[in-house]
């Protein structure tokens, strides 16, 4: 019995020890912090939902939807550098009248145009040539039935693009590195008209005038598809035209170009270019007129096996 009052009273004394015990803060904790990301965060980009528009301040812009420009007025004017425009997929129209559809007013760095169509701009669908521009990439675009050129750029990378319809130029490039353009149906210029630069994989067909136009020392045209040009039927024309020196023709396919395939041009016989491994046909005696100090790899005319042992060799037929 003692033994059994001894520990009730430790039990007793142990709990009521225990209730004298801090139980925590009483005052609740504040509100919830917000769990659902912020719409900035989800898209952090400007959007663009009507032209005219001026992007004046480095970022990153996307169209929203399809928008039509008005006359005497460009679609999307950019006068600063370090921009990114995102056509996202919808279309940039022109009207009569109206001007480019995206226009640099002088030259700026970091500046890149993407992603969508460009249709009906009386200048220029792209005009990114002002001054001194640096760091353009002008990549995935379909531009067509602009009145003086589709693209016109300078210090760029012009990629993976379509110009159809152009009144003037389809691409006009003055140091830019193009590859894998198609340009179709220059009704009034060159389809692509370098000064200098490259172009390489590209397919050039049905313009009024000259295929490739090489306007410059310096000039790559390497493995492009050129075929049914100078529908003007010029006398100083060419499937691919230099009007300089120093250029190199390498390994394009040339077809039904009118009055020449692949000519040095300019009524001047410029020196140092070379053209080799090129195959040229539907021209006849024109398929190469090459006058001047060049370095050309023989040029094959008989059908039937190759013969010829040169890499370099070209091909007439």
């Amino acid at each position: 019995m003692k033994t059994k009052i001894i520990l009730a009273a430790f039990v007793s004394t142990f709990m009521i020890h225990q209730s004298t015990l801090a139980q925590g803060a009483l005052t609740p904790p504040g509100a919830p912090a917000p769990t659902m990301k912020s719409l900035a965060q989800i898209e952090p980009r400007t959007p663009i939902s009507f032209v005219p528009y001026t992007i004046n301040t480095p970022g990153s812009y996307y169209l929203t939807t399809n928008v039509t420009g008005i006359s005497a007025s460009h679609g999307i004017t950019i006068t600063s550098g370090n921009v990114t425009l995102d056509l996202n997929g919808f279309t940039l129209s022109g009207v009569p009248g109206s001007f480019n559809g995206v226009n640099t007013p002088t030259s700026y760095t970091n500046v890149t145009v993407s992603n969508g169509s460009i249709i009906g701009w009386s200048f220029s669908g792209v005009n990114i040539s002002a001054g001194q521009s640096r760091n353009v990439v002008i990549h995935h675009l379909n531009v067509s039935a602009c009145g003086v050129s589709g693209i016109s750029a300078a210090n760029a990378v012009i990629s993976d693009c379509t110009v159809t319809g152009s009144g003037g130029d389809g691409i006009d490039a003055t140091y830019c590195t193009m590859r894998d353009c198609t340009v179709d149906g220059c009704a009034g210029g060159y389809g692509i008209n370098l000064q200098p630069g490259t172009a390489t994989h590209c397919l050039v067909i049905r313009g009024f005038a000259t295929g490739i136009y090489c306007n410059s020392p310096g000039c790559v045209v390497s493995d492009n598809v050129v075929r049914n040009n100078n529908a003007g039927n010029f006398s100083g024309a060419a499937g691919i035209l230099l009007n300089d020196a120093n250029n190199r023709i390498e390994n394009n396919q040339v077809f039904g170009n009118g009055v020449v395939g692949a000519g040095i041009g300019g009524g001047i016989s410029y020196a140092g270019n070379i053209i080799i491994k090129n195959t040229v046909s539907g021209s006849g005696a024109n398929n190469y007129v090459i006058t001047g100090a060049q370095v050309v790899g023989p040029i094959i005319t008989a059908t039937g096996t190759i013969t010829s042992t040169s890499p370099w060799a070209n091909f007439s037929f």
